[in-house]
């Protein structure tokens, strides 16, 4: 096998030109505006259209992505335990460009957002109120199934599909050194060159764009609701549109400033500061609580989950006609596809000097315990409020939404109004995260030539910071977590097979030059 050699490393590819390449930039903007400002003006009709589009495609394919999930998790064990595991995304002997705690902080932040605080607390609520497995409401078997399921949804499922996209685009920008941080780039080794930098990969960038500006959109649209009516219980504020747009706009500022700032000093600085104080209102919700009952609920749902994963994750209720698959597990299915491109793109970018094991291993460890930790703590404390009659959670989610029943379980803790403020705090800096890092990301996506060493013009990268935030307007004015949830679904669909794209395009570069990567690798060591 011929050592493989950059293909952009001279000529016209190699020269560095951080100008936003036109044809990427401008279609992804236009439709992006076409489908946000309807939302603004006429939310009901977008609202109709939406979801005609996309109820008969969840109806009839749902299912098919729980099967691919689970396909992407063995892939990406078994990329991390054989020999391909010691590809290095950088020179033999180069060091990660960020330390191993930064690195698992940007990859969380960026692709959790403000949603895990909601999810932790509201989901255990619908789970014993909807439950799955043909549970009682309110049952026994009902509490047991809940933050088992929960931490199902957030566990590998939800990063498999990260991590493997990261690897065929992280190998085309730092070992074939192509001057382009795009998934149409990482798709070169199926579609061919000519087909990736003509019109097909030009549509595969938009699609992606578009399927980012979807997801993040969602995140922040579940996140501010929950911080108005933080605002209301400590101040009396009304959590009335004018207020959600406030909220917005500041979180707009912050990402705003953070992605302006760039990687090292302003979205790693953001996440590290944002896992400091996700730790902490965890410890205090663990101490504060009831702490022996919490760690015994999650004891229990964890063994739940691992002994009976192959059941919950392949559970379709074809008997009983129930809708708890569609709406949470093929939900959470879609929603981690359509941030996967997204993810993929991010976690590549951030991974020079890190090899294929580093990736998977550490980022699934990571990531998950993070999960585990934060649903863990809050999802027990949701179900012990409940359950122990503190509270009855259950009836003001149903009667006010999840916003109120998240901030009602929370004001139980002592001194709440201190831990409101904190958590207003926190969702603000997580939603911040999430949105700063996708704005990087479209910018290096639409800017014309890129080398590892530099990043998108900060000007272009801070617009793409306001275009999400006008999206994530519209699906406020057409407001409701049903309207939110189609639109993660529909971002999902749409970046389906990009995601599935990428994994065929690694599975390739590894049986064509994984040999002579591998030879350059360990003849250096």
């Amino acid at each position: 096998m011929a050592e493989i050699k950059p293909t952009g490393a001279s000529g016209e590819n190699s020269a560095e030109d951080l100008r936003p390449d036109w044809k990427i930039f401008v279609p992804g903007l236009l439709i992006v505006l076409l489908i946000s400002l309807p939302a603004v003006i006429v939310p009901k009709a977008a609202e109709s259209v939406l979801t005609a589009i996309y109820q008969p495609f969840a109806a009839n394919f749902g299912t098919l992505y729980l099967w691919i999930t689970v396909g992407l998790i063995f892939l990406c064990f078994y990329f991390a335990f054989s020999r391909w595991g010691d590809i290095k995304f950088g020179e033999p002997d180069e060091k990660p460009q960020f330390a191993l705690p930064s690195w698992i902080a940007m990859i969380f932040c960026s692709g959790v957002g403000g949603a895990i605080m909601f999810w932790a607390i509201t989901e255990p609520l619908w789970n014993i109120l909807i439950p799955p497995q043909y549970a009682d409401p309110m049952s026994t078997q009902a509490y047991d199934w809940a933050l088992a399921y929960l931490l199902m949804h957030w566990g590998p499922n939800a990063w498999c599909t990260y991590l493997i996209t990261a690897l065929p685009i992280a190998y085309m920008f730092y070992i074939r050194k192509e001057p382009f941080l795009r998934v149409s780039t990482a798709t070169e080794m199926i579609i061919g060159q000519r087909m990736a930098r003509g019109w097909l990969g030009l549509c595969i960038d938009v699609f992606f764009i578009l399927g980012l500006m979807f997801c993040t959109a969602v995140t922040m649209c579940l996140s501010l609701p929950t911080v108005a009516y933080a605002l209301q219980s400590v101040f009396g504020i009304s959590p009335n549109l004018t207020t959600q747009v406030v909220i917005l706009a500041f979180s707009g500022l912050v990402a705003g400033y953070t992605v302006y700032r760039g990687l090292d000093k302003g979205i790693k600085w953001l996440s590290d500061v944002n896992v400091i104080l996700a730790l902490l209102l965890a410890a205090y919700c663990f101490f504060a609580g009831p702490t022996v009952q919490l760690f015994n609920i999650f004891t229990n749902a964890f063994g739940k989950w691992l002994g009976n994963y192959p059941n919950m994750v392949f559970w379709t209720d074809p008997w009983g006609g129930g809708s708890f698959p569609q709406d949470w597990t093929i939900f959470y299915a879609l929603f981690w596809a359509g941030f996967g491109p997204f993810m993929g793109l991010f976690i590549a970018r951030i991974s020079r000097g890190r090899t294929v094991r580093e990736i998977i291993l550490w980022g699934m460890t990571g990531t998950v315990s993070g999960g585990c930790l934060m649903h863990g703590i809050f999802g027990s404390y949701s179900l012990y409020v409940q359950h122990a009659g503190i509270l009855d959670a259950v009836s003001i989610l149903k009667a006010e939404g999840g916003p109120a029943a998240m901030i009602a379980v929370l004001g139980t803790l002592p001194f709440k109004e201190v831990v409101l403020v904190a958590y207003c705090l926190l969702s603000t800096i997580f939603l911040a995260t999430t949105v700063n890092s996708g704005s990087y990301v479209v910018a290096s996506t639409a800017t014309r030539r890129l080398s590892p060493d530099s990043e998108p013009h900060r000007l272009h990268r801070t617009f793409w910071c306001l275009v999400q935030c006008i999206l994530a307007l519209g699906m406020i004015c057409m407001g409701g977590l049903g309207v939110a949830k189609m639109f993660g679904n529909f971002s999902g669909a749409l970046m389906a097979l990009p995601s599935l794209l990428l994994t065929f395009c690694w599975l390739k570069i590894i049986r064509t030059d994984g040999p002579s990567v591998l030879r350059k690798y360990q003849t250096k060591l």
